[in-house]
């Protein structure tokens, strides 16, 4: 054996070589691993704007647990899709048998109290109808509509995906603070409110919560209006910083990250679901105006009655608190009656001013190709979003001013009849 390992090593066997070697890539692994990181970055950053864990969602969930608690969002995720609830479908009904029994006993406590005039006491009566039937109305119409507002809110979803694709991912930080200011500074008003009204009229805490609620439950339907409306218009500004950073240039070239055509499907989108959520919201809108246009006239009616017209010698701690309370009242009522004409204003204003951007864009290619008409951009200009009440008349902040005329007028009248 020994012998044949020695001869084995002195007669090596050739090893055959191909005629051609082949062309091996080299293997990079900080390359690899590096595009491999970036590749699951973009899928998570895609992923993460659709769904309970995107930013818009989680900035605005003290809101909606709020919402779904009082019925007012009988919603809920499916995967990554926002559906119909059944479950959440249940608080709704519940709620109109609650509101319904408030008003029973609200309506059988003013029965007994003794009011001292007659207006007053047909005053309060109004509020409280007009008021029960708006949140009726409400509470309603959002289980009717829960398919309509499920699709607007996942084409919200799939509009940030599209522009965190195009290198323009969304940050909800200013959302996160204003869903914070709101539910604090609401939070300090209907506690003043509450407070001021049970020393001021000697009511009990839990009468005096039952009816407070329904009027809480009129601003939380606001605000969710205001929010989705502000959340259009935010997008809306969006687009239109990205086409105006995307403008061609006067002179030279420069790469672009979105195309013109791009930005102009991305808001035909983004128009079709803010017309179908002005249309979602018109009736709501109209009722809305009119019940805090009432309120607001008979709060000011009597801060003016009690305190203009009453003599200083007459003047108790109750009475103090009962002007304190309508005061705290009309805040409330204001904020609502600002926050729905600021938001309607703010989605109308940058949905609208695409056109102007888009007519400059056709401008400064025409320059350089004046074979290019520019017509495209022209139905911009003449298709302008707005909101509107019941189809009367458009919702912005210009209609704030014929609210207060309107409002003055009424208050005139009524300060005509006797106390």
């Amino acid at each position: 054996m020994s012998f044949l390992r020695e001869e084995s090593t002195k007669y090596r066997g050739k090893r055959a070589f191909p005629s051609s070697k082949a062309q091996v890539t080299p293997f990079d692994v900080e390359t690899t691993f590096t595009e491999l990181t970036e590749a699951r970055k973009k899928r998570k950053l895609a992923r993460r704007y659709r769904g309970t864990d995107s930013p818009l969602y989680s900035a605005v969930f003290p809101l909606v647990c709020i919402m779904k608690i009082i019925g007012l969002a009988p919603y809920d995720f499916t995967a990554d899709e926002m559906t119909p609830s059944n479950a959440c479908l249940a608080f709704s009904f519940a709620f109109v048998g609650i509101y319904s029994y408030i008003i029973y006993m609200v309506y059988m406590r003013f029965t007994v109290v003794k009011r001292s005039s007659v207006i007053l006491s047909t005053v309060e009566n109004t509020k409280v109808a007009v008021n029960f039937f708006v949140v009726m109305y409400e509470l309603i119409w959002t289980m009717l509509t829960r398919g309509t507002f499920t699709r607007i809110w996942n084409d919200l979803q799939n509009l940030d995906a599209k522009l965190s694709q195009l290198g323009y991912p969304r940050k909800e930080t200013k959302t996160v603070i204003a869903t914070w200011s709101l539910l604090i500074s609401q939070t300090i008003i209907w506690t003043l409110v509450n407070q001021s009204g049970m020393y001021a009229f000697n009511e009990s805490w839990p009468f005096n919560v039952s009816y407070m609620f329904l009027y809480v439950s009129t601003a939380v339907s606001v605000f969710k209006f205001f929010g989705m409306v502000s959340f259009l218009g935010q997008r809306f500004g969006q687009l239109n910083r990205i086409a105006r950073e995307n403008l061609p240039p006067r002179l030279g070239y420069k790469s672009t990250t979105a195309s013109r055509k791009t930005i102009q499907d991305l808001h035909n989108a983004l128009m079709i679901s803010s017309e179908a959520f002005g249309s979602l919201y018109s009736w709501s809108l109209l009722f809305w105006l009119g019940n805090l246009s009432v309120h607001s006239v008979s709060n000011l009616y009597f801060i003016i009655d009690w305190t203009l017209l009453t003599p200083w010698s007459q003047t108790t701690f109750p009475h103090i608190l009962r002007i304190f309370n309508m005061w705290s009242w009309l805040i409330a009522f204001t904020t609502q009656l600002l926050a729905i004409h600021i938001g309607c204003d703010y989605a109308i204003t940058e949905a609208n001013s695409i056109a102007a951007i888009l007519v400059e864009w056709d401008a400064r290619i025409g320059k350089r190709f004046p074979y290019d008409n520019g017509l495209a951009s022209l139905q911009y200009l003449n298709r302008r979003l707005h909101f509107t009440a019941g189809g009367l008349f458009d919702v912005k902040l210009s209609l704030l001013s014929s609210i207060v005329g309107m409002m003055s007028t009424y208050l005139i009248i009524l300060l005509q009849f006797p106390s």
